[in-house]
């Protein structure tokens, strides 16, 4: 059965290319909701800007499927007198990746765009060569100095995203900025039009959360949790995959020595991710231990 059609995937297309960062997520979330209106009875919106999905509002258990919808991005920090721009981050992006990359820094005039600058390597000294840190990681817009750079609308606060599209690498890989987590706000999506589609009948209340700003601390979800006060919460997020190199896919057992593959679905701070899974039977009923049932109750 083929899950998805062109209609899916043309939103999945529109919802990655539209940039939505910590904060300033409402043009994303109006594109979710066009797509999810014909597919629930009702939406909720909050504060925040998190919008909720609803169907069969009047059933008294209620589930919860969540994504979220902001994405990592970074502010203007300062600009210095000849025009160049130093960033802070919104979220958790990587300052090693930025040097040569475009962006698109958002001002009231529009999109002003701008690439990270870096030295060239003829100009750099290999000796004793700097990686790229948030701190000496700037933008070039072109300008010839500070005054020039606000005459184009930039100024300290401005937020700035990457424009990279989306792109289908070999007929069935998506890649785009932003699947994080634009894929779990495709997915639940998805849940409820083929809900909708199949004309099956659910004996709950659906909630369908696309929550803001969890790059940032979660901000949304927290929100949104306090809101609906569900019975049972499905959470998708992304992950990290192990077969590109330097992704660290084996560990060294503190009890035997031998190496084994991790487990990537068990907490890291879990015992047993310390011991292969021979010791970490044996290490289960000592008390040495916390068993992996106390440290969840614990939790909860």
């Amino acid at each position: 059965m083929k899950i998805l059609n062109s209609k899916s995937l043309k939103f999945l297309e529109e919802y990655l290319n539209n940039a939505a960062p910590n904060g300033y997520e409402s043009d994303g979330q109006k594109i979710w909701m066009k797509y999810l209106k014909p597919y629930v009875d009702e939406f909720i919106t909050d504060n925040y800007g998190t919008a909720v999905g609803v169907i069969n509002p009047d059933k008294k258990f209620k589930v919860v499927i969540e994504g979220h919808s902001d994405e990592i991005s970074w502010y203007v920090n300062y600009i210095t007198e000849n025009g160049l721009i130093y960033v802070i981050r919104n979220g958790g992006s990587d300052h090693q990746i930025a040097p040569s990359k475009w962006v698109n820094i958002h001002t009231k005039k529009g999109i002003v765009k701008g690439v990270f600058g870096w030295p060239a390597i003829h100009v750099r000294d290999h000796a004793k060569e700097a990686p790229p840190k948030l701190d000496n990681i700037f933008i070039d817009i072109g300008a010839k100095d500070k005054k020039e750079v606000e005459k184009m609308g930039v100024h300290v606060g401005c937020v700035i995203t990457y424009p990279d599209s989306f792109h289908i690498l070999n007929k069935n890989k998506f890649v785009c900025r932003a699947i994080d987590n634009r894929a779990g706000g495709f997915m639940i999506a998805e849940v409820a039009r083929l809900l909708k589609e199949n004309r099956d009948r659910l004996p709950f209340c659906l909630y369908i959360p696309n929550s803001v700003q969890e790059e940032i601390g979660l901000r949304g979800a927290e929100m949104s949790t306090n809101t609906l006060k569900q019975e049972v919460a499905i959470v998708t997020d992304v992950t990290h995959e192990n077969s590109t190199p330097m992704i660290e896919d084996k560990k060294k057992c503190e009890n035997c020595g031998c190496e084994y593959e991790i487990k990537h679905d068990l907490p890291e701070e879990d015992y047993k991710a310390r011991f292969c899974p021979f010791c970490g039977e044996e290490k289960e009923d000592t008390e040495e231990f916390e068993s992996v049932e106390d440290r969840y109750e614990d939790w909860n």
